[in-house]
């Protein structure tokens, strides 16, 4: 099942559920200032459902600022309180890589190039 999220033209929010115990939220598009709030208030709401392990795929995103990098390290910290394993999918994606080196995220966050294999409930 796939949810769309989109309140800003330049940014494209999805939602998956692969596994019972697992979701994706996928990101299209600027995650900047502007943006930053829908991705934060969408893992929030996804978190809630405490899974046993949030992967959020950034890696179609075309611009990731400061913004973006804090939501991601909020819903991390969030996500440990809860129990959930939160990963973050960077693909190919040197602008989404450098970003997370140059702000030190990198070191914070579970990071991978591909998205893992549901594990069976």
């Amino acid at each position: 099942m796939n949810l769309p999220r989109a309140r800003h033209p330049n940014l494209r929010l999805r939602t998956a559920w692969p596994a019972p115990h697992a979701v994706l939220v996928t990101a299209r598009g600027e995650l900047d200032s502007a943006t930053a709030a829908d991705l934060a208030t969408l893992l929030s709401d996804r978190l809630w459902a405490t899974p046993e392990q949030l992967v959020v795929d950034l890696s179609e995103v075309d611009f990731l600022g400061v913004a973006g990098v804090r939501v991601l390290l909020h819903a991390a910290l969030q996500a440990g309180q809860g129990g959930t394993g939160l990963l973050v999918v960077t693909g190919a994606n040197a602008v989404v890589r450098r970003a997370l080196r140059v702000t030190g995220a990198d070191r914070r966050l579970a990071l991978a190039d591909r998205r893992p294999a549901p594990a069976p409930a």
